[in-house]
């Protein structure tokens, strides 16, 4: 089983019926929210598996998102 990516959970959001509004290119949107991000200083790390590790399947652990310090 190959590991999930934020990329990934994106199109997947965006491309399914959860999502209200219809993405045309959700692997293009999924692109640009990443790339966002990124210029605004977060970057996408896993969340910490400590003890949600226990309590979820692997298949279904959140990622994070953390904020880089500026200097």
């Amino acid at each position: 089983m190959s590991e999930l990516t934020p990329k990934h959970v994106l199109v997947d959001l965006f491309g399914g019926a959860d999502f209200d509004h219809e993405i045309l290119d959700p692997e293009r949107a999924a692109d640009i929210v990443i790339d966002r991000l990124r210029d605004a200083g977060f970057e996408i790390v896993p969340a910490d598996r400590g003890s949600t590790a226990q309590a979820m399947p692997e298949e279904t652990q959140p990622c994070q998102l953390t904020q880089l310090l500026r200097r």
